[in-house]
């Protein structure tokens, strides 16, 4: 919300007005990042550690300056309790065609103010017995 009227870039901003930052496209700048439409997690690294030279994601994701989302904490420990808890029991692998080889998946997402990847086939199983049980008894 702006505090004051302002003008950015030949643009008059009056006061009270929304200003919502354009995430994807900071997020998806090919001169910051190389090849954005492309899943590259190595692009954060640098000889096996995060590269401090590469903008965090988390600067577009939770928002800007004073208003930067106060729950990003909650929600960064959360994802991981989250998605280590699934990994630790359960292997998730891609679908598989007539013949059990595994089929290609495409890099699709939707557009709008949220992005998200459409449905998709997967199979998700225990890794294992002992697994199978831990989770059958948390849904006690």
């Amino acid at each position: 919300m702006a505090t004051e009227d302002d003008e950015y870039d030949g643009y008059f901003i009056p006061k009270g007005t929304a200003v919502i930052g354009a995430a994807w496209s900071i997020l998806h700048d090919p001169e910051v990042f190389e090849a954005p439409e492309e899943f590259r997690p190595e692009r954060y690294l640098k000889d096996g550690q995060i590269d401090p030279g590469v903008r965090d994601p988390v600067v577009a994701a939770f928002g800007f300056g004073r208003r930067m989302c106060p729950g990003r904490y909650l929600s960064d420990n959360s994802l991981y309790s989250i998605v280590s808890s699934v990994l630790a029991v359960y292997n998730i692998n891609g679908p598989v065609d007539e013949l059990g080889k595994p089929k290609q998946l495409e890099a699709n997402y939707t557009s709008g103010l949220l992005s998200y990847p459409p449905p998709f086939n997967c199979t998700i199983e225990p890794r294992s017995k002992a697994a199978e049980f831990l989770i059958r008894g948390l849904s006690d």
